[in-house]
């Protein structure tokens, strides 16, 4: 669709429904402009082909809010240039966490319904998607791309393109509800398992691929955490660590659920002080300044190989790199750490999915004293005490 288009003393002049209108004004800026009866109103929005779009869709919320119909014209209009748009429109108001991931989704998920026109596009074929996606991807990246389609077509809707959405109500009908998908479960270390884990990884792989699996299971990291420390987060004397970015392929941005401090363990601050004093020396051999990044250069998928060779050398079942975060927060909590503090260095945004993810490895608090705080301290464990007579059996 497009609007009718008329030349006006500065450039072109669009005309979006009756009295409302989007032009470029004397310094070059567009303006969405209402002239109905009495009423004149403009606001300026700004140069360029982005705010011109913003300018468009502001007169077209004004004309939604008054009740009158858009001007448009029909031209064809496809599924991936309606998924850039809106993308475009909607961007602003995303963390970057979630542009990646629906960048990913149209750029990797999408690709069948690209060249289709929108009024081609239909149920069956967006089904078809999904359920082909859910053969090779967990049943969120199923959920997300479907909330992705359906935006797109939502957007389409309201700018007039066409009128219907073909994946509404389509997700009940590929996944079961949530309470009866099966989850992946953790699949953490034990205590033994772990220190022949890290030994193999020392012994075998070359740095500074084990120091990297070491902070994940010493310090709770996600992959993208790790790839990301700095030298400056680094707090040695302390003992801490600022978590404030994040990176997958190439691209840096905020974590998760936000910047969180983390408390490191001794030996895992020293190794890693080891670490940037042989960056330094590396840097100054070769006469530049040292990356900001402790470990510059290294992808998430260099860290997954290095994950299943670490496992194999050490004559384990293979497992991914987010298991190690799974076994940090298993090994503190059998230790009687709080899950509030676990929630904390995990950087978990509620206790419930700290609860959720790993109640089953939360130990019974104070399970010793459970016959002297239901019983009284006359009980003897495995001997009965009965209260009505305030004497033993």
């Amino acid at each position: 669709m497009s609007y009718p288009q008329i030349e006006g003393k500065y450039g072109p002049i669009y005309q979006i429904a009756e009295g409302i209108s989007v032009n470029l004004n004397e310094f070059g800026s567009w303006e969405a402009i209402l002239r109905r009866g009495s009423d004149r109103k403009k606001k300026a929005i700004g140069k360029g082909e982005e705010n011109f779009q913003k300018a468009v869709r502001a007169a077209e919320l004004l004309a939604a809010g008054l009740g009158l119909p858009l001007l448009r014209q029909a031209v064809d209009m496809t599924f991936g240039a309606m998924a850039r748009e809106w993308y475009e429109l909607n961007a602003g108001r995303w963390r970057p966490g979630t542009k990646e991931r629906y960048e990913c989704i149209i750029r990797e998920h999408l690709r069948p319904l690209e060249k289709l026109l929108l009024e081609e596009v239909d149920k069956a074929q967006v089904k078809r998607l999904l359920a082909d996606l859910l053969q090779i991807r967990s049943p969120k990246t199923v959920e997300v791309t479907h909330a992705v389609v359906s935006g797109i077509f939502t957007e389409a809707n309201e700018l007039g393109y066409i009128n219907v959405n073909p994946a509404h109500g389509l997700l009940k009908r590929i996944l079961p509800s949530k309470k009866k998908r099966v989850r992946n479960e953790p699949d953490p270390f034990n205590r033994q398992d772990l220190e022949n884990f890290l030994k193999a990884a020392w012994d075998k792989l070359p740095e500074p691929y084990p120091l990297i699996l070491e902070v994940m299971a010493m310090a709770g990291l996600r992959l993208g955490e790790a790839l990301a420390m700095t030298l400056e987060n680094l707090d040695a004397h302390n003992g801490q660590y600022n978590v404030t970015e994040t990176t997958r392929a190439g691209r840096f941005g905020p974590p998760k659920s936000g910047k969180r401090l983390i408390d490191l363990d001794e030996t895992l601050v020293g190794k890693l002080e080891v670490h940037i004093k042989k960056m330094r020396k590396e840097s100054m051999a070769e006469g530049r300044l040292p990356s900001p990044y402790l470990f510059s250069g290294i992808t998430q998928r260099m860290i997954q190989r290095a994950m299943q060779h670490g496992c194999k050398a050490a004559r384990l079942r293979v497992r991914n790199p987010h298991d190690l975060r799974h076994t940090y927060a298993t090994m503190l909590l059998m230790d009687h750490y709080s899950p509030a503090y676990v929630q904390k260095q995990l950087g978990h945004s509620s206790i419930s999915i700290t609860v959720d993810i790993y109640g089953h490895w939360i130990p019974g608090e104070g399970k010793k004293d459970l016959v002297k705080t239901l019983r009284g301290t006359k009980a003897v464990p495995g001997r009965t005490l009965t209260l009505a007579r305030g004497k033993e059996e």
